[in-house]
């Protein structure tokens, strides 16, 4: 008579753990999953921490005067002295720097998303974040906004 051993029955949640010790599968994929959602989360409300800014400086003559300053020292050699974004290192760059005299652009575009790169830049524009103060930021856009209007001495 043959003998046959008796085999035990492997429990099927059981079977997504490797032999060899590892993550299983199911708990990889499951991670994978939990960290793309954390990293949209994440991308998502610093979207709409920009999205829900206004500008908290009202355009006094004072706030514009601050903000020539900076934009002298900081903005003018690519966007040029009249905001044309004909500045003398504006020239090489691709694409040019932002005409602020374009008034149907500028009239389209929100406070919120001209601080927002400003402080993050934007393709050739480098970062402020570091390198301006909130206020100056915001000082620099009331001044920018007059060129839009011809109100810049």
């Amino acid at each position: 008579m043959i003998k046959l051993e008796r085999q035990t029955q492997v429990d099927p949640r059981l079977r997504s753990f490797p032999v060899d010790g590892g993550a299983p599968r199911k708990l990889h994929l499951r991670r994978t999953i939990f960290v793309a959602e954390l990293v949209l989360l994440l991308l998502f409300f610093s979207i709409l921490s920009f999205a829900a800014r206004k500008n908290p400086i009202e355009a006094t003559a004072d706030s514009i005067a601050k903000g020539q300053v900076t934009y002298k020292k900081n903005c003018q050699m690519c966007h040029g002295e009249k905001g044309m974004g004909d500045g003398p290192a504006g020239q090489r760059l691709n694409p040019r720097p932002r005409d602020f005299t374009d008034k149907s652009k500028m009239e389209k575009m929100t406070d919120e998303e001209m601080f927002k790169d400003i402080t993050k830049g934007e393709g050739p524009m480098p970062a402020f974040e570091h390198k301006l103060s909130e206020t100056d930021r915001w000082h620099v856009i009331n001044y920018v906004r007059t060129f839009a209007t011809g109100e810049t001495k």
